[in-house]
């Protein structure tokens, strides 16, 4: 594989590291047989990532515009462009060390992180993750919190404090304001907010000039035009209606309901409390269960998880990997859900794969989609590639609302680990912005935390802004998970989740307790793949790590056997699939790999589409992405 320039070059792009050990064992300075190992297990991956994945990451996969028209066209090309911008971890490393010199500094503006919060005498400051600094409320630091809660010049600030506090030395002052800049609870203009795609745009030319040269992350803008039937798209509205009527929590989760009932006991309807008071532990409710630290409260069985367990296990019985969803199951499962949803969510993303093995049987409607995840909204998978096509965002700006009266806007965060932090850019596109944890400067167009509220009406959450009482609903183009509680902080989770707290939950298929079985059938309706069959294997049914491949793969083989699993599978760690031929030793190798690697000692294998499923792009890994919003 090594040999292959495109392949060498796209790997090197991706992990450098592993492009240097692969280069050292070739050059025969790495003799190691674990470290080879590793080495070629993560090519292994990496080779098959570049043949048969299609989720963009760096050179493996681009992204291109979609279009609808009445027949298919595909054209592919070759002038594909690769968009890059510095890593954010060493970009961090050479702003943090500006930040550190205060003559560097002198021209800069500072500001007091909004996610700082005061609990005794004691300021907390969000760190990596979901950990944090405890600051001793110092008369310094006072100061400080009160001549920057509005961006201020570190020049300035620093004169501020020489004149409170004389007897101090600018190198105590110095080392004073470097340190509430490393460990965020000042954030300085060199700092460029998210709706800025590129962070370098903000930084003074010296630095820029330094930063420039950074290992880059890269994103392909590919060199096509794809149009597909207009039944597909009927095919994805369709798909999105059911599993908006499948959700497993039509009113809203478990975790937001509890919270809105405590809020109504203590404040009652219709009374807009400020948002940091209401999210704060000790002066109100604090954040829902799970928003700070990651907990998954018990669910008792439901109506729902019943019938599930008895399709699937009705399923397994009569050897049956696909079981067809007729309206009445539709409905049976929406009536076992509970509560009748007040309203549909306004706007989600659905993504999918579109199975055809040629156009002309893609044009006579002879295909399958088949559906891979659902976004909160749209935006969700989109909003982190609208720098790749200038102006895309602007078709973002009329999506519907829960509340008619409500106003779309845009929320604006950075990222609980700073790896993420290209996850969450994204240009403005919508007229006004919500700043969470960024340095900005005061703009009519811009709202933070302290200017918004939140009051309960009908037993549904708004959020308001507390000067005008204007309802608003927040846009998060980000593709981050909020359950990964430690890449999102918790008020940009509040923000971004509140206005839809009461509507359905949409998401990939929810098999509920059903979960658990070995083996779930895969789910269709008309032309649509609504969850493929899955089966789970645990390292305890198969030979321990020190045994022989062979041994191993023949008790692989018969579990197979015994399941009807197919030769093809692909492998499944949460979004992210691996396609595998278990007829090849490889691919043994990296299934058990992964099942050894694993804290449960369980791998998930999902059903793979046919080998010609690819047909009508030319054999290309592909999927779709489709915003959609409520038509009513």
């Amino acid at each position: 594989m090594w040999s292959d320039t495109d392949f060498r070059l796209t790997v090197s792009q991706a992990s450098p590291r592993l492009a240097d050990q692969v280069q050292a064992i070739i050059d025969g300075r790495t003799p190691k047989a674990r470290r080879m190992r590793r080495a070629a297990l993560a090519t292994a991956r990496y080779a098959i990532r570049y043949a048969r994945r299609s989720t963009p990451y760096g050179l493996f996969a681009g992204v291109a515009p979609l279009g609808f028209a009445q027949v298919t066209s595909v054209r592919i090309g070759d002038e594909h462009q690769a968009v890059g911008r510095p890593e954010p971890v060493g970009l961090d490393e050479v702003i943090s060390a500006w930040e550190s010199d205060a003559a560097r500094m002198a021209d800069a503006e500072v500001c007091v992180n909004t996610l700082v919060c005061q609990r005794d005498q004691h300021i907390h400051v969000p760190s990596e993750g979901d950990a944090e600094f405890r600051l001793d409320l110092s008369p310094a630091l006072r100061l400080v919190l009160d001549l920057a809660r509005s961006p201020i010049g570190y020049r300035q600030l620093s004169d501020k404090l020489a004149a409170e506090f004389p007897a101090a030395s600018g190198i105590a002052r110095d080392r004073l304001l470097g340190d509430l800049l490393r460990v965020r609870l000042l954030r300085s203009s060199l700092r460029a907010p998210a709706t800025v795609a590129d962070p370098t745009n903000v930084l003074p030319p010296a630095a820029r000039a330094q930063a420039a040269g950074l290992r880059t992350a890269c994103d392909l803008r590919l060199d096509s035009d794809v149009r597909l039937p207009e039944q597909v798209l009927t095919e994805v509205e369709t798909a999105a209606t059911v599993l908006a009527r499948l959700v497993t929590h039509p009113t809203g989760t478990p975790t937001w309901r509890r919270w809105i009932e405590h809020f109504s006991e203590r404040y009652g309807e219709n009374t807009a409390v400020p948002v940091e008071a209401v999210t704060d532990p000790e002066r109100g409710l604090g954040f829902p269960a799970g928003f700070v630290t990651a907990s998954e409260p018990p669910r008792p069985m439901s109506r729902r998880d019943r019938l599930l367990l008895e399709l699937a296990g009705t399923a397994a019985a009569e050897g049956e990997r696909t079981v067809a969803v007729t309206g009445a199951v539709i409905e049976e499962l929406e009536t076992a859900a509970g509560d009748k949803a007040h309203c549909l969510a306004p706007h989600l993303e659905l993504a999918a794969q579109v199975h055809a093995t040629s156009i002309p049987a893609l044009d006579r409607g002879d295909f399958r989609l088949r559906v891979l995840t659902v976004s909160r909204s749209a935006g969700s998978m989109t909003g982190r590639f609208w720098h790749l096509f200038p102006g895309a965002e602007k078709a973002y700006a009329n999506l519907p609302t829960v509340d008619p009266e409500a106003e779309l806007a845009q929320l604006s965060f950075h990222a609980g680990r700073l790896s993420a932090d290209l996850l969450t850019r994204a240009p403005q596109g919508l007229p006004r912005v919500v700043s969470v944890g960024e340095f900005r400067r005061p703009e009519p167009h811009v709202l933070f935390p302290r200017d918004l509220a939140v009051t309960v009406a009908d037993g549904r959450p708004h959020l308001v802004e507390s000067a005008t009482g204007k309802q608003l609903e927040l846009l998060a183009p980000t593709a981050i998970n909020f359950l990964w509680n430690n890449y999102t902080p918790p008020m940009a989770r509040f923000l971004g989740e509140i206005s839809r707290a009461t509507t359905p939950q949409v998401t990939w298929f929810d098999w509920g307790a059903a979960w658990t079985l070995p083996f779930t059938p895969a789910l269709t309706y008309r032309r649509t793949i609504l969850t493929a069959a899955r089966w789970k294997i645990r390292s305890r049914t198969l030979p321990a790590r020190t045994a022989p491949l062979q041994q191993w793969a023949d008790q692989l083989h018969t579990w197979r056997a015994r399941f009807q699993v197919p030769e093809r599978v692909l492998l499944a760690e949460d979004d992210q699939q691996l396609p595998l031929d278990l007829n090849r030793n490889m691919d043994l190798d990296l299934l058990r790999a992964h099942l050894d690697a694993n804290p449960f000692g369980i791998a998930t294998l999902h059903d793979a589409p046919p080998p010609d499923a690819d047909g009508w792009i030319g054999g290309r890994a592909h999927s779709i992405v489709v915003p959609l919003g409520r038509r009513s």
